[in-house]
């Protein structure tokens, strides 16, 4: 999921070399609030005689052991193959990959100069590229994943979404059932069409434009940010691809740059599939390309109700406003749905 409010939590100075003091960098030059990625996991930019790193105290639900030595595993292992990671510093003594305090768990990345996508069809290919590459080189990766959801069929969502609903005036509690029916609907046709018999590899989680970044000559330099790793069925990659590059390559040839309502961009869906289908040993199957709208609608729901019903926004977005563009934005998914598919399915053949 994205988001680069500046809202964000923040690093203290002291906190920051507090932490600091256990890597072997040299002396700090520069300290700043780094605004990327997600507001639950603050960050800070540190310029020292080393170069430059990131530092990120990992937020709630976020720090789990077990899920952090996953995490570190499925990275390295990565790594290992090739495929461009950011390197991850080890602390001075112990040589681990995390640092311990009362304020959190940390982790030091060596900072990587790197774009966004920049929208062309070249890019949106070579992220697909990347993203099947990601599942190749995880095929055979053994170690037993924690047991970690994604946003495919949440049995408390729609539980959660209708209690929410009786707090709203009606006209909002018409769209918050609305799009529990909508989420509860997609989860089943997409259960329906086999999910649970679908290959299965370890899957990024929330591949999205801030987490896909490219070099000069427009090739991916880095991939980031593991803490949703899983073992699922690679359409829940796919999908999370089409919603959050197809809303940001939309956005970038609006003149306001607004990514909500979200727009499903065919053409950019069509190329990230191009790209994938060149490395994947896998053809997807009809049922599995058939799914992704559902599965569009399903992750959609799932970035935006839960900081709803807990914060009473999103990002800028207070419950009303969000709640129509979430409506408007599965309404526009539904009615688009054949033509991606459609699309899709030219590409695979």
């Amino acid at each position: 999921m994205m988001d680069d409010s500046h809202d964000a939590l923040t690093l203290e100075t002291d906190e920051v070399v507090r932490v600091l003091s256990h890597y072997d960098i040299g002396e700090p030059r520069s300290i700043r609030g780094y605004f990327r990625g997600s507001s639950k996991s603050p960050k800070a930019l540190i310029e020292s005689d080393a170069g430059k790193y990131i530092l990120k105290r990992r937020g709630p639900g976020r720090d789990d052991p077990r899920r952090i030595v996953y995490e570190h595993a499925v990275h390295d292992h990565l790594s290992s193959q090739g495929y461009p990671v950011v390197e991850i510093i080890h602390s001075r003594r112990s040589r681990s990959k995390v640092v311990r305090s009362r304020d959190g768990i940390y982790e030091l990345f060596r900072y990587v100069k790197a774009a966004r996508c920049d929208g062309d069809s070249s890019s949106l290919v070579a992220c697909g590229e990347a993203l099947a590459s990601f599942h190749e080189h995880l095929m055979t990766f053994d170690q037993p994943s924690p047991d970690v959801r994604g946003f495919h069929s949440v049995p408390d969502v729609p539980v959660h979404m209708e209690r929410f609903a009786e707090k709203q005036k009606s006209r909002h509690r018409r769209a918050c059932l609305f799009i529990r029916d909508a989420y509860v609907q997609s989860s089943r046709k997409v259960d329906q069409m086999g999910w649970a018999s679908w290959p299965q590899t370890v899957v990024h989680g929330d591949w999205h434009p801030g987490n896909v970044l490219f070099g000069s000559e427009g090739e991916v330099v880095v991939v980031l940010d593991f803490d949703a790793v899983k073992w699922e069925t690679r359409m829940s990659d796919l999908s999370s691809a089409i919603l959050h590059f197809g809303r940001y390559v939309s956005a970038l040839r609006c003149e306001d740059g607004r990514t909500w309502p979200v727009n499903i961009d065919i053409h950019a869906a069509s190329a990230l599939l191009k790209g994938y289908m060149s490395r994947s040993s896998r053809r997807p199957a009809a049922m599995e390309l058939a799914s992704i709208p559902s599965l569009v609608i399903e992750a959609l729901v799932l970035e935006t109700m839960p900081s709803l019903m807990r914060e009473g926004r999103f990002g800028d977005m207070d419950t009303p406003e969000m709640l129509e563009h979430v409506v408007s934005s599965i309404e526009r998914i539904r009615s688009e749905s054949g033509r991606l598919i459609s699309a899709l399915g030219a590409i695979v053949g």
